[in-house]
């Protein structure tokens, strides 16, 4: 069928997006993607090969976060945390704060003790950075040179813009996806649903149309419109069909809402070039008004369900 073809090209092309934007949000959060606010760091658990478990920040989640003045509103953001100072012994020397410049253009680094930071707690188990050194302090202190020897794209700040270069890349690969396949994918979809059928059909007995025939095919009503596609036979007691589910509405599949359609209402054709044709003598808006189609409901009362022809 169209729609499931239809479908497939969309769900791999979402996936595959959503897929890169997501690692690359979870990159730039320290494993905090989604967070609802990225102004803070995130203090965790974690086990090494010591034994007993011990509490951390990670780097990368330090990057690109503020250094405030102070907590409160009248405290003022003095730069953001470009990269991470550690000594051989683990223990972390200093944070290179970007202070001034617009959007990191013409802003000057300066390599800040990491003493002189204090994480102080804020919303939903975030960590504001804070410090009491001042703008003034940070814009008469020697610029921080990072060594010729380290390659800037090796530095956190570097693998910073790389992800940024990562995420407008999917942005810019969705928005290709969605001009060049989801839009004309819909359009052709549109274009189907409204031309109904034109094929000379013969009647045939819906006993003879097995279950894998039904499942997928298309719905129309007595004049010619598209209203669905069956997406399950519902079977009786007496192992006999009962009833079809046909999605409603939605644009491939999705959002689509399922409708249960007595089986004895529905009358098969097949077409001259042998495919099955399905109609319901119901309109459109009658099947968009009737009632959800929910399993439980159906099962303790099939008949205040249905749709009846």
């Amino acid at each position: 069928m169209l729609r499931h073809l239809l479908a497939t090209t969309a769900i791999v092309a979402a996936i595959s997006t959503a897929a890169v934007a997501g690692e690359t949000a979870a990159m730039k959060d320290g494993g905090q993607a989604g967070a609802s606010d990225d102004t803070g760091v995130y203090e965790f658990e974690l086990h090494t090969l010591a034994p007993d478990t011990t509490t951390g920040i990670l780097a990368t989640n330090m990057v690109g976060k503020p250094v405030v003045t102070s907590r409160n509103a009248e405290g003022e953001e003095i730069g953001d945390i470009n990269d991470v100072v550690f000594g051989r012994d683990g223990s972390v020397h200093a944070v290179i704060v970007g202070v001034g410049g617009f959007l990191g253009i013409g802003e000057k680094e300066v390599a800040l003790d990491f003493a002189r930071l204090n994480f102080v707690a804020g919303e939903d188990k975030r960590l504001i950075v804070v410090s009491d050194v001042s703008r003034q302090e940070l814009e008469a202190a020697t610029a921080y040179e990072r060594p010729d020897y380290i390659p800037y794209w090796m530095t956190t700040e570097g693998a910073r813009e790389q992800m940024d270069k990562v995420t407008e890349n999917a942005r810019s690969t969705y928005e290709t996806v969605r001009k060049e396949a989801i839009d004309p994918a819909r359009q052709q979809l549109d274009e189907t649903m409204s031309t109904g059928w034109t094929e000379e059909k013969t009647e045939v007995d819906a006993a003879s149309v097995s279950t894998d025939e039904l499942i997928d095919s298309t719905v129309y009503t007595n004049q010619d419109t598209n209203i669905g596609e069956v997406a399950e036979v519902l079977i009786g007691k007496d192992g006999k069909a009962q009833a079809v589910v046909i999605d409603v509405g939605g644009f491939l599949g999705f959002n689509a809402k399922p409708v249960a359609v007595a089986f004895n209402s529905l009358k098969m054709f097949e077409t001259e070039n042998g495919d099955l044709l399905v109609t319901a003598p119901f309109t459109k808006e009658q099947l968009e008004n009737a009632q959800t189609y929910e399993p439980a409901t159906y099962k303790a009362n099939p008949d205040a369900v249905l749709l009846k022809g």
